[in-house]
């Protein structure tokens, strides 16, 4: 399933794996590359110590590419993220957004990431944002619907696709938001993707080091039970509702927007580890996509990256006439 993403990155199948804070760890980072697939190193707001750590420990499992991330955010973390991936350089930094983006501090990252020798892989949440990372030099733009996991974007993922292929033809796409399976996979290969990106798909993965308890929430939960927190911060995100969602969505009901805001950041401080490390559901955020009604299993990495995309070569071959 060779194409220009395999190409501009090294990797043998077009997978990205969604760099999703204290999940994507070294352990499911290098089960991913080793596969053949992206593994992404969600670093998040990780003291640049363990980002170093972590990279390591990637190393020791696999030579293959790999990559970490970075929010192109102002702020102290942006600067921490950066110095530490100059210092331990990677082969290839994805670089999100939350915000739309401005062109000249784009180019300031991607320039600064490439001269370590990284591949810039950009993920976008809008066609503005997606022509912002093409100029800036972008090596592989991935287009985020609103269906995906984690910070919530705006737009349709189908529609946000279309408009970047229609737009951008010298950098190749990748599809991202609520996608599972081999059918999806290929309908969004006829939508002129040259790959997905998935996030809530490896979250239950054998290989990831979530907590069992955390793995079971996604598990059971159903796409009604997926919510979103946080709009009054400007960054909402899903995630699976239990009592810290009721909670958060209760300060949102009752308050101003601007106290809710700065209540709901004090109440959500350390869910995401909460969750995934410690396994507690009750304090904690299970940051999952509306995808998660098709989750039903827990299936090896190996299965989520090379079984997927050769089923969905079978399936193109099968149902569509593309030339494979």
């Amino acid at each position: 399933m060779k194409n220009r993403v395999c190409e501009a990155l090294g990797i043998e199948y077009p997978v990205i794996q969604g760099a999703m804070a204290w999940t994507a760890m070294a352990p499911l980072v290098g089960a991913v590359s080793e596969a053949g697939g992206l593994g992404v190193l969600g670093c998040g707001f990780m003291p640049g110590f363990i980002i170093e750590a972590q990279i390591a420990e990637i190393r020791k499992m696999t030579d293959k590419p790999f990559g970490a991330n970075i929010f192109l955010d102002p702020g102290e973390q942006i600067e921490i993220n950066c110095s530490t991936l100059e210092k331990v350089p990677v082969p290839v930094v994805y670089l999100d957004t939350l915000r739309l983006l401005e062109y000249d501090f784009a180019a300031r990252y991607y320039e600064r990431m490439k001269k370590t020798g990284a591949k810039v892989v950009a993920k976008v949440n809008c066609l503005q944002d997606g022509l912002v990372a093409a100029k800036a030099g972008a090596d592989v733009i991935i287009a985020k619907g609103v269906e995906g996991g984690g910070h919530k974007a705006r737009i349709s993922g189908r529609v946000l696709l279309a408009e970047l292929v229609e737009n951008i033809k010298d950098v190749p796409i990748v599809a991202s938001g609520g996608i599972y399976t081999a059918r999806q996979f290929a309908s969004c290969v006829v939508g002129g993707a040259e790959g997905i990106e998935m996030g809530s798909a490896f979250l239950t993965a054998v290989e990831a080091p979530m907590h069992e308890n955390a793995k079971q929430a996604v598990l059971k939960a159903q796409d009604i039970d997926i919510v979103s927190c946080g709009e009054c911060t400007g960054e909402p995100s899903w995630q699976i509702r239990n009592k810290l969602a009721d909670e958060l969505l209760k300060i949102e009901a009752e308050n101003p927007r601007d106290v809710a805001a700065k209540l709901l950041m004090e109440a959500s401080r350390g869910s995401l580890a909460a969750a995934s490390r410690d396994g507690d559901l009750d304090v904690g955020a299970v940051m999952t996509g509306q995808v998660c009604g098709l989750i039903t299993e827990i299936k090896t990495v190996r299965n989520l990256v090379v079984d997927l995309c050769h089923e969905t070569e079978e399936l193109l071959r099968k149902s569509y006439t593309l030339g494979l």
